[in-house]
């Protein structure tokens, strides 16, 4: 337990939305929890963070995506550098798990 006053919190704005991981996999995470279909959301997401000036953009969903049967969907444009030292440095990665109800 903290005392009062003894924690402070500062958040800051994104500069560009569309080249921040996170924010593009939490704005996926609220699309398919409102009922947004999978490739939809997905393809939605792509393509914002490539008119933000990306050279490339991958999403991939995977898991109990509808029904009983897992599945992996990836969604991709552009060029992305995945091996390497390159790799490590110039890409941004983001994970988000999201309980989607079974029907």
């Amino acid at each position: 337990d903290f005392d009062d006053d003894a924690v402070e919190l500062f958040a800051e704005r994104v500069a560009n939305r569309g080249l921040c991981a996170q924010a593009q996999a939490e704005s996926l995470k609220f699309k398919l929890l409102g009922g947004l279909a999978v490739r939809r959301a997905c393809y939605g997401v792509v393509r914002f963070v490539m008119e933000a000036s990306a050279k490339g953009c991958q999403v991939i969903v995977t898991g109990k995506l509808r029904g009983q049967r897992a599945k992996g969907m990836k969604f991709g444009q552009g060029y992305m550098i995945k091996t390497g030292h390159a790799g490590q440095v110039y890409t941004d990665e983001a994970v988000r798990h999201v309980l989607m109800r079974q029907v």
